[in-house]
């Protein structure tokens, strides 16, 4: 079972970078991505960003809510 882990916490550190390297650290990039993938609830998707690195999928959102 740890094995499986490792594989993705591997899987989720390469797409992270993936991530990285199309955006840089212009925010504004990240913005306009976030308003064309995620629509009104766009700064919901941003501040998840900033706060974990990590873009948020909208069955996050219905667990939070």
């Amino acid at each position: 079972m740890e094995r499986a882990f490792e594989h993705t916490a591997r899987s989720l550190g390469q797409f992270s970078r993936f991530i990285n390297s199309i955006f840089g650290n212009n925010d504004e990039n990240i913005i306009s991505f976030c308003r064309t993938e995620y629509g009104t609830e766009w700064q919901w998707a941003y501040t998840t960003w900033q706060r974990e690195r990590k873009f948020p999928n909208y069955l996050d959102r219905d667990i939070a809510a």
